[in-house]
């Protein structure tokens, strides 16, 4: 019996080992794919900084909201210039995280120092900017686990789950012919109601900047409902954006 029970255990790990191995082998795969398919390692290692320029609707307290927003990043910063027409009024809205700190200046002209659960929603908005470039996913403190097949847009997709110490896990979902990245998948804060939601950014269609593809449309629902479509107009990257770019606003 001894005999038996040892057996059966060391069948049972080698069960797990194998489907273990697997599992790796098969989200490996896909990482691959994707990098590959938006540029390549050598253009995707290359955490350069960004600056864009896109427009779009919110949809916010059962309005249409018509915006345009500027934007520059660089690894671990980011600004965002958001200009909202409300009601036929233009309204402004300044955020800033300079790798520690995060405002956001009003339409008031009032800045406010972000804490607490607004500061880490900001953190991962930019934590999900460096998943992105897709490289990072080979960090061995990154755990990838595949999440099987899907349609995203009428199209195959295959997907793996991202999950990091200090981070929500985000689900990504590759395209399974091109192996672009098709949709994100993640739970974020609604600012209305102070709760956590489900937010799906799908990605309509792509653009080539400088070798690499990078998103050109993409609609964002939260909920289950539409939160946001917005198309990149012009996007370029640079070596390096001055440090002001990312001071208090």
């Amino acid at each position: 019996m001894r005999l038996w029970l040892t057996t059966s255990l060391v069948v049972s790990l080698l069960l797990l080992l194998a489907g273990g191995t697997h599992a790796q082998e098969e989200t490996k795969a896909i990482i691959d794919k994707a990098i590959k398919a938006h540029g390549g390692p050598e253009k995707l290692a290359n955490e350069r900084a960004s600056q864009a320029k896109s427009k779009g609707t919110l949809e916010v307290a059962g309005m249409s909201l018509p915006f345009t927003e500027q934007t520059a990043t660089q690894p671990n910063r980011l600004k965002s210039v958001l200009d909202l027409e409300v009601g036929g009024q233009s309204v402004k809205i300044i955020t800033v995280f300079n790798g520690e700190k995060a405002w956001v200046k009003d339409a008031t002209g009032n800045t406010t120092e972000l804490e607490g659960k607004l500061l880490d929603e900001v953190k991962e908005a930019v934590y999900l900017q460096r998943l992105g470039r897709f490289m990072v996913l080979k960090d061995k403190t990154i755990d990838l686990s595949p999440l099987g097949e899907v349609k995203v847009n009428g199209k195959p997709a295959v997907g793996v789950k991202v999950a990091s110490k200090g981070h929500r896990d985000v689900n990504l979902f590759f395209d399974k012919t091109t192996g672009l990245l098709a949709k994100m998948d993640r739970q974020v804060l609604d600012q209305m109601t102070g709760q956590e939601v489900n937010e799906e950014r799908i990605i309509t269609e792509y653009q080539e900047v400088d070798g690499l593809k990078v998103a050109k449309k993409v609609q964002v629902n939260r909920g289950g409902k539409k939160f946001m479509e917005a198309e990149v107009l012009e996007i370029k990257f640079l070596d390096k954006l001055d440090d002001s770019e990312f001071a208090k606003p």
